[in-house]
């Protein structure tokens, strides 16, 4: 059944195509590493979700604040980005059950939509250590920060909603299918820090 929502984490549409490293958009923000927990879980097996959720990942802004989400040897996904806020939302529809003429059935489509946000923390710099630099070298001691120091909040959800129009009753656990309960959705709390 479509690799069950395509593994979850990561997205069909909004795509950057890579061609590599030097050639992907904006200035690097940092690389991540993020652990999600589960907090809601209402699609049941149709959606093997992990608990916990650990992702590895590369964050890109450009001046115009559109951003870049990329797993490593992944596909790059664009958002937007503005003030240490990131916001990367994909959609897209899928059959669940072809429908039947011959049965009058409609069958059974969905649209899922998957949205990650992320807030970036870097710690507070201490002015003082440009003691002695030119102002236009300056930097608060941002240049020595150590990545592990930046911290990393956000969340993790998909959303599964029937199209209009469908019937989705026979997808449903009671009726033979696959999904706990339609709509439904599936969520993670992250937390991490740069790496």
């Amino acid at each position: 059944m479509r690799c069950m929502l395509l593994s979850l984490v990561l997205l069909a549409l909004g795509c950057w195509p890579q061609q590599g490293d030097d050639e992907l958009p904006g200035q690097v923000v940092g690389e991540f590493e993020a652990v999600g927990v589960m907090v809601e879980q209402s699609c049941g097996a149709a959606v093997p979700a992990r608990d916990p959720l650990d992702l590895s990942f590369e964050l890109r802004l450009e001046e115009n604040g559109r951003a870049y989400y990329r797993q490593p040897t992944g596909t790059a996904f664009a958002g937007t980005g503005s003030n240490g806020e990131y916001r990367f939302q994909v959609s897209q529809s899928w059959s669940v059950i072809e429908p039947d003429q011959f049965r009058g059935y409609v069958g059974c489509s969905v649209t899922q939509r998957d949205i990650f946000t992320f807030i970036i923390e870097e710690p507070e710099v201490d002015l003082a250590a440009d003691a002695g630099v030119d102002m236009e070298e300056a930097d608060g001691g941002a240049a020595a920060i150590d990545p592990t120091l930046v911290k990393l909040t956000g969340s993790q959800r998909t959303d599964i909603t029937p199209l209009t129009g469908s019937d989705c009753g026979p997808a449903v656990v009671a009726l033979g299918g696959p999904f706990l309960a339609l709509p439904c959705t599936v969520e993670y709390v992250l937390t991490g820090n740069g790496i």
